[in-house]
């Protein structure tokens, strides 16, 4: 079925992927390589929360030119659910966002520019989850998904004061 879905020689897909573990692994790692690209300009020393502004742009820009992205990876998180295979590999993707949002919120609770009092470990998974959260929202009803709103409130909430 993914031979045919993907227009491929069944032949072609078993010498690249040999099981099915194999294939979700590879569609793991393409989903972490397209999470990992920046998609718009970036100063050269960006700052913690100039980070959260790219971090935000960029998954705005993924929902946009690239949608199949998220819902791919909603896919697999349900059936990771029903499959220990994948529940066990899914944490891979999470594990990598959250130290590199950690990254740039222990940058930015340094430079002055988020609150002092930021629980980076909390704040990090409740970034992720949130994130998660919106996009799913955007994919089924962006029409009632207030966009700029919701940016703006994860920067007050980050900074202690609105843009």
């Amino acid at each position: 079925d993914v031979a045919d879905k993907a227009d491929v020689n069944v032949a072609t897909l078993h010498y690249y992927f040999k099981t099915k573990e194999d294939l979700i692994r590879g569609v793991m790692e393409y989903i972490q390589q397209k999470f990992a690209e920046r998609h718009t300009p970036t100063s050269t020393q960006p700052t913690g929360l100039e980070e959260l502004r790219q971090e935000l742009a960029d998954q705005e820009y993924l929902l946009q030119h690239a949608p199949e992205t998220y819902i791919v990876l909603f896919e697999l998180a349900m059936r990771s659910l029903r499959d220990p295979f994948i529940k066990s590999i899914m944490p891979v993707l999470d594990t990598g966002w959250r130290s590199h949002i950690q990254t740039y919120l222990t940058a930015g609770v340094q430079q002055g520019l988020f609150r002092a009092d930021l629980d980076i470990e909390a704040a990090s998974a409740a970034l992720i989850a949130f994130l998660k959260g919106c996009v799913l929202q955007r994919i089924i009803n962006p029409q009632a998904f207030p966009t700029e709103q919701v940016l703006a409130e994860i920067e007050r909430w980050l900074t202690g004061h609105a843009r």
